[in-house]
């Protein structure tokens, strides 16, 4: 990089701090698909990170700073417990500049460029930091003119060292960028202004760039981007024409349906159609009807720029880090295991689950195991087919939502991954997990465990395990589910299927469906008050829209939302210049704290302190309800669902 260019651009800039922030993030935790909202130096102060920039891999350590670009998409997974400043600004050129300014700002622009280098003066740079965000808590107009002459100091020290040394610089792919974007937000209106807006660039330069390295244009890729994700909810799910247009960023299903006939030549119902019979033709097994993932079609786009933003708590640990000595091993061990396995059930008391009765436990004997070896089944899932015989008895269950779809058919799992809160299991299931052995957590699975069990069946998914899958099917069978997106009934679906209890998920789910329609029926007028649902932890502060697990019952209810959170998306990282998209008629929210930590609770205390939240609405109503994040969003299943949906109705007054 022309660093006597970046001094010339950054001589004529108006610079605005936006924010500074102080994050804290635990061994193990990750946070992952970050959408940067502006330009921002990260400085490490204790711990270290693996990093992932748009894809390109890094890492983070202390005392180095790191300089990232508006838009860029980053994935920090904490090696050891990783502390950082960050320090969002913005930076424009004034109006009107001279050409060769302009020119030069499309050139070399330095605000979006993605570098990393170890001050000089590491210390001098801790204190000015923390001094900074000291004032920012509270700051008056005249600590903002504070903030932002220190923040010159930091940047006076780093362009002197990058004039003298350099530093890893990694220039943003426009093209990359403008896709990651679209993957997230293609539910939304996008045009090609909007884009090149979002990634501060010309609408010119965007298609240029974009035609040369893609071969087509971006809006050409966003439409078949949305037919993809039209088809896999054709194939994946009953919604309707309408509810699927809409999904896909088409508020006009019949304008919709032009396009996906232009595009694939057939009309949705068509395709729906012409799938369906393909698939029975190629499946010799009438009850196993279950599409979870079809020949030719993905959850996920085949390209390479597939953006799981709303994988958060995914991690690269050590357990997915073996040698080839420990995987040959492993191999030997599973081959033994698998000559000597045996089978044996488990029994478990029924127990009501909130006006909904789960399907007992059954035992299966020797002989009637014996009777169903002959008949396999074919279970198609996301990372391929799996051929499983009779009715598992010995079944491992690797995520949180799946122990909960077991139990409510009546299977208790040999082996399950703890919960995320409780010791080990929440609270709503510990009476029926006695005696099930923990096999580690979602994010690092204990192989060896496992292997030890001698399970007949292994239930994963891929957001989670997928680095693992290879050494996990060499144990047992094994399925893995595609993702975690809130609907937890698309995977109830496969985990029944799976285990042979297809017909008893149909009935435990008619009978929650049922519940839901009748407290849907008996809202009336108090379904169009709008909720808000907000998630604190240490390391930032979301709000939770329509594809999250609390999101979706809320949907199925047709409780209405605030219009920040009526996205079929995720979830949005704040900053507390947003706090305003926390606003509604009713705010509940969780908190996410690490055992024996309290900088969560910290936080809480900070936002709801801050005279902006103070001066929302639902905070004057005194409509701010602190809930249970296992209930409303970590636990994710059957059981859960159930005593959401309890809780309210409970605050709606439903009987």
């Amino acid at each position: 990089m022309r660093i006597s260019d970046h001094i010339v651009l950054w001589n004529h800039a108006i610079i605005r701090v936006m924010d500074v922030r102080l994050m804290l993030l635990e061994p193990g935790e990750v946070m992952r698909g970050y959408r940067v909202p502006t330009s921002a130096f990260l400085y490490v102060t204790s711990g270290s990170a693996q990093l992932h920039i748009d894809g390109i891999e890094s890492r983070m350590q202390r005392f180095h700073v790191l300089h990232v670009g508006k838009g860029l998409s980053l994935d920090i997974a904490a090696v050891e417990q990783l502390q950082y400043f960050m320090v969002l600004y913005k930076a424009t050129l004034p109006l009107p500049s001279r050409y060769e300014l302009v020119n030069l700002m499309e050139r070399e622009n330095p605000f979006q460029l993605c570098y990393s280098l170890a001050p000089k003066f590491p210390i001098s740079w801790l204190q000015k930091l923390e001094h900074m965000y000291q004032i920012w808590q509270a700051p008056s107009q005249l600590d903002k003119l504070k903030v932002k002459t220190l923040f010159y100091h930091l940047l006076y020290e780093l362009v002197e060292q990058l004039h003298e040394q350099g530093g890893d610089v990694i220039r943003p792919d426009l093209v990359s960028q403008a896709v990651y974007y679209m993957e997230e937000h293609y539910q939304e209106t996008l045009t090609l202004e909007v884009l090149a807006d979002t990634l501060e660039c010309t609408s010119r330069q965007l298609l240029r760039l974009f035609k040369n390295q893609m071969d087509t244009s971006p809006i050409v890729y966003l439409i078949q981007l949305r037919v993809n994700k039209a088809k896999a909810l054709l194939v994946y799910t009953d919604k309707t024409l309408k509810e699927i247009s809409e999904s896909v960023g088409y508020a006009d299903s019949y304008y919709f349906s032009r396009i996906f006939k232009k595009q694939e030549g057939v009309s949705p119902k068509r395709f729906k159609e012409l799938y369906a019979r393909e698939w029975r033709r190629n499946n010799p097994f009438p009850l196993s009807e279950y599409p979870i993932v079809a020949s030719g079609l993905r959850r996920y786009s085949n390209n390479g720029y597939e953006n799981h933003y709303h994988y958060l708590e995914e991690g690269d640990s050590q357990m997915y880090k073996k040698s080839r000595a420990w995987m040959t091993a492993m191999v030997a061990i599973c081959f033994t295991l698998l000559l000597s396995a045996c089978s044996s059930g488990s029994t478990a008391t029924p127990t009501m689950t909130n006006g909904v009765t789960p399907i007992p436990t059954v035992n299966v004997s020797p002989s009637s195991a014996n009777k169903e070896a002959d008949a396999p089944r074919v279970i198609k899932h996301a990372m391929g087919e799996t051929t499983i015989k009779g009715t598992p008895s010995r079944v491992v269950i690797l995520t949180n939502e799946g122990t909960e779809a077991l139990l409510a058919v009546g299977v208790k799992p040999l082996g399950a991954v703890m919960s995320w809160i409780g010791e080990p299991w929440y609270d709503h299931i510990k009476n029926d997990m006695q005696n099930v052995t923990v096999v580690g957590d979602e994010l690092q699975p204990n192989l060896e465990l496992i292997a030890t069990l001698k399970p007949d069946l292994i239930i994963g998914n891929k957001v989670r395990q997928e680095k693992v899958y290879d050494q996990l099917k060499q144990i047992a069978p094994t399925v893995f589910a595609a993702d975690l997106v809130g609907d937890w009934k698309v995977n109830f679906k496969l985990y029944s299927e799976a285990v042979n209890k297809k017909e008893e998920g149909e009935k435990v789910m008619a009978a929650f469906d049922k519940r839901v329609a009748e407290v849907k029926s008996k809202l009336g007028s108090k379904a169009a008050t709008k909720v808000s649902l907000v998630r604190f932890s240490a390391a930032q502060v979301r709000i939770y829209q329509k594809q999250t697990f609390a999101g979706v019952l809320l949907s199925q209810l047709g409780i209405a939302r605030p219009e920040s959170q009526d996205k079929d998306s995720f979830i949005e990282i704040l900053n507390k210049e947003s706090i305003t998209k926390m606003d509604g008629d009713v705010l509940f929210y969780f908190v996410s704290e690490t055992k024996g930590k309290t900088d969560a609770a910290k936080v809480v205390k900070e936002w709801l302190n801050d005279p902006l939240f103070k001066n929302l609405n639902v905070t004057k109503a005194n409509k701010v309800i602190k809930v249970d994040e296992g209930i409303w969003n970590s636990a994710g299943g059957y059981k859960a669902a159930n005593l959401l949906l309890d809780e309210l109705m409970e605050y709606f007054d439903v009987k």
